[in-house]
């Protein structure tokens, strides 16, 4: 669904005036009637000051992911966008409590109809139009963190059912006796487009590993071979597989008389390496 439009409100009453008190009932009743919830802000953080140009104005939600409380808005004036709340209050500004703050959005049936029709996964989160019809999530049964005893958390509910610490119905016998092969299967099989992804991801790294120790052991066994066929005592060398380079001198550098015989008696060695000298340089050839 594209983006949806509502109006923003902030407000922002001091308790000891009798008609910002009044002001103040009067809109707790009306956003309590028709508000999911009041979020109520305990961090420091303000509800009320970071949105205040905003009263008054039209501003565009965001349905791609939803919140039972809140959402996301398109990107305005330069950011990126802001998370804002259906009714979301200031706990106790500069620590008085008489002062209530804060912000509201206007509820209109678009923002309700998004989220009665939008389904989410009660353990992964996933969200999915309603009239695909899951009952549960096609999504997460092969996940490698999903125990039997959790799959009634895999329920597909609305977004707007979605309150906070709400109980999530256990299966029933037929929920059961339905969706335990299923899980069964895609633990074994791991037969999701997640688990699919999951595997090939697997698959590719653990090629890439085959594939690098392969050559970094035909490389050592063909580099040493080839320093032994040319009578190079290989005591003093080494190959490191991290780097894929040979290292003369690893054990105690090598001595400037014995540089040069060493560099001419490896000059067509066919694999990069490294000197280690006794001067404290390094010698290296691709």
């Amino acid at each position: 669904m594209s983006n949806i439009k509502t109006i923003f409100h902030t407000y922002n009453f001091n308790l000891n005036n009798a008609d910002e008190a009044a002001a103040w009932l009067a809109l707790k009743a009306k956003l309590t009637e028709s508000q999911p919830h009041c979020m109520e802000s305990h961090g420091g953080d303000s509800h009320f000051t970071k949105f205040e140009k905003l009263d008054g104005q039209v501003i565009e939600l965001e349905t791609t992911h939803l919140f039972e409380n809140q959402w996301n808005t398109a990107p305005m004036d330069g950011h990126n966008g802001y998370r804002v709340f259906d009714w979301a209050l200031d706990y106790r500004p500069y620590g008085n409590a008489k002062i209530k703050r804060g912000h509201w959005l206007e509820q209109t049936a678009d923002m309700k109809s998004v989220r009665d029709n939008t389904m989410k996964c009660g353990y992964c989160g996933k969200q999915e139009p309603a009239q695909k019809g899951y009952v549960f999530c096609p999504h997460c049964l092969d996940s490698e963190y999903l125990k039997q005893s959790d799959l009634y958390l895999t329920r597909m509910i609305a977004v707007s059912a979605d309150k906070p610490h709400r109980n999530y119905p256990k299966l029933s016998e037929a929920e059961s006796a339905h969706l335990l092969p299923l899980y069964k299967h895609a633990q074994m099989h791991g037969n999701s487009e997640r688990g699919k992804k999951r595997i090939a991801a697997k698959r590719a790294d653990i090629l890439k590993k085959f594939e690098t120790a392969t050559k970094n052991a035909a490389d050592e066994f063909r580099g040493f071979t080839w320093l032994m066929d040319n009578g190079i005592n290989t005591d003093n060398v080494i190959f490191y597989s991290h780097t894929g380079r040979f290292s003369f001198g690893w054990l105690r550098p090598i001595d400037d008389g014995l540089k040069d015989l060493l560099l001419e008696a490896i000059s067509e060695f066919p694999f990069p390496y490294d000197i280690k000298c006794a001067d404290g340089k390094t010698l290296s050839a691709a």
